[in-house]
C-alpha cells in the first residue's frame, strides 16, 4: 500500500509497533501573515518561482514517527502542500491548501523547514510547496527509483505541476529532503554513500524530465545518531553519509547530525519538538544553498596535523566562534573525542580545549607511537544507548549560529559523527 494513500496513525511508539489505519480528517482554511523582515540576500543567478516544490523522503523519522500530537495546526504564510495533506496528497489530488500538519496526528519536520525558510526571506515571498512521500522501516532498496514511495514522489510532482499549471503559476522543484539510514545500517549496506549519490542523480534527472526545468535537486540529508539501538557500538552509516556529502559536493548536502535533538521514550525516533527543530535544521541549509546560492558546510573537520602530543583541527564552521557546550548536551567524556591507533596501549586524551574560532587542541596523554593514528568525534556509546542529547553517540562541539528559531530553539550547528585519520 503506497504511503500517499492512507493516513498513518503512530500507536505504542516506544514499543516500536506501527498502525495503519485508513481514512484521515479534512483541512480548514489557516490564516496568513506577512513574514518577519528579511535577513538574507538571494544569488544572482536565483529565478523565483510561484510554487517551490520540496520532495520529502526517507524512513520513520521523514513521516513523523512518535511525533504526536501534531504541533501546526496553522500556516502563518503562504505555504502549501496538496490535498487532503502533507503525507497524502498524491495524483488525486485537485487542489493546493496552506501547508499545516495534522492529516496524520504527528508533526512532521515538513512544517517547521517550510516556515523558517519564509521566516528568514521577509517580504520578498518565496513559497514553498511540501509533499512527503517517505516509508518507515525501509532501506534504500525499497525507496530508490522504480519503488512504490518513488513513484508517489513522481505522482506528487505531476500532481502539482498540473495544479500550477492550470492555475497559470510558474512551478519548479527546488530540492529532496531525506531523512534515513537506520536500516541500511541494520542491513549493514557497505555502498550506502554510493547509493545517495545515485539517489539524488535519480530524483533530479526525473523531475527535470517531468518538470522541464534547468533547476538542480539536491538532496538535503542528515546523520542517523542512534545506531546504538540497534544492538551495536558502532556503525558505517553516519560516516557514510559524510562520505556522501564530500564526494558529491552541492547534490548530496549534509545538514549536521541528530544527536541534539529531542528524542521518543524508544530512543530512535523524536518528539514533536524533536521534528520541529529538524526541520528548522534542513531550512537553514536550504536558504544557504537554494536561495543564496552558497554552498553549504556543516560543522566538519576541514584539515588535521600534529605535533607531538598535540592534534590541532581546522573546522568548516557555518557561525564562528566554536564552543564546547555541556549544557545542551550531556559531555560523554572528553567532550566526545576520542583517539586510536594500532598499537597496544594508545594514548588517552589529556584534554580538549577551543583554541580559536574554528580550531580545536586535542592533547594526547603522550605522543603517539602508532603510525596510523585516527581521531574520532561522537563515534560510539554502549549497546542500548538512546539516541538524544544525554545518552548515544554524541558530542559538545558546537557553533554559534544566531539565527531565529520560530519556536524558540537555539539553532547552532553542532558537529558531525567523524573518523578522520592523523597525520
Amino acid at each position: 500500500m503506497r504511503l500517499s494513500r492512507t493516513a498513518l496513525f503512530f500507536a505504542a511508539c516506544a514499543s516500536g509497533v506501527l498502525e495503519l489505519v485508513l481514512g484521515g480528517t479534512g483541512l480548514t482554511g489557516a490564516p496568513r501573515a506577512r513574514a518577519a523582515k528579511g535577513r538574507h540576500v538571494r544569488a544572482p543567478s536565483f529565478v523565483a518561482r510561484d510554487v517551490n516544490h520540496v520532495l520529502s523522503t526517507g524512513q520513520s523519522l521523514s513521516v513523523g514517527v512518535c511525533g504526536a500530537p501534531a504541533l501546526t495546526t496553522a500556516q502563518p504564510f503562504h505555504n502549501l502542500m496538496l490535498e487532503p495533506g502533507v503525507m497524502r496528497g498524491d495524483a488525486r489530488s485537485r487542489r493546493f491548501v496552506p501547508l499545516v500538519e495534522g492529516d496524520v496526528p504527528v508533526e512532521t519536520m515538513s512544517s517547521a523547514f517550510a516556515n523558517l525558510v519564509s521566516s528568514l526571506d521577509g517580504e520578498r515571498r518565496h513559497d514553498l510547496l511540501v509533499s512527503v512521500h517517505g516509508a518507515s522501516g525501509t532501506a534504500y532498496e525499497g525507496l530508490k527509483r522504480g519503488t512504490p514511495p518513488y513513484d508517489s514522489g513522481m505522482e506528487q510532482v505531476r500532481a502539482a505541476r498540473d495544479l500550477a499549471r492550470a492555475a497559470n503559476l510558474s512551478y519548479v522543484v527546488r530540492a529532496v529532503t531525506n531523512v534515513h539510514g537506520e536500516s541500511d545500517h541494520i542491513t549493514r549496506n557497505a555502498a550506502y554513500a554510493a547509493d545517495l549519490a545515485t539517489w539524488q542523480e535519480d530524483y533530479e534527472r526525473d523531475v527535470r524530465e517531468l518538470t522541464g526545468q534547468a533547476e538542480p535537486v539536491p538532496m538535503f540529508i542528515t546523520q542517523m545518531s542512534s545506531w546504538t539501538m540497534y544492538e551495536t557500538t558502532k556503525s558505517a552509516i553516519p560516516f557514510a553519509q559524510l562520505a556522501a556529502h564530500v564526494d558529491s559536493p552541492g547534490k548530496v548536502i549534509l545538514v549536521g547530525p541528530r544527536y541534539h535533538l529531542r528524542y521518543a521514550e524508544d530512543g530512535v525516533h523524536l518528539t514533536n519538538e524533536g521534528y520541529r527543530h529538524m526541520g528548522e535544521d534542513y531550512a537553514k541549509a536550504y536558504r544557504r544553498v537554494v536561495l543564496e546560492g552558497q554552498p553549504w558546510e556543516p560543522l566538519r573537520p576541514r584539515r588535521l596535523r600534529r605535533e607531538g602530543a598535540v592534534i590541532t583541527v581546522d573546522f568548516h564552521v557555518p557561525a564562528p566562534p566554536l564552543v564546547l557546550d555541556t549544557k545542551l548536551v550531556s559531555d560523554p567524556g572528553r567532550y566526545g573525542f576520542s583517539y586510536t591507533d594500532e598499537s597496544a596501549a594508545p594514548p588517552a586524551i589529556a584534554n580538549v580545549a577551543v583554541t580559536g574560532p574554528d580550531t580545536v587542541a586535542v592533547t594526547l596523554a603522550s605522543t603517539p607511537t602508532g603510525v596510523h593514528g585516527r581521531l574520532r568525534y561522537a563515534f560510539t556509546a554502549p549497546v542500548g544507548a538512546h539516541g538524544g542529547p544525554r545518552s548515544g553517540p554524541r558530542g559538545n562541539l558546537r557553533d554559534s549560529d544566531a539565527t531565529p528559531s520560530r519556536s524558540g530553539e537555539a539553532l547552532y550547528d553542532w558537529c558531525v559523527h567523524f573518523d578522520e585519520p592523523v597525520p
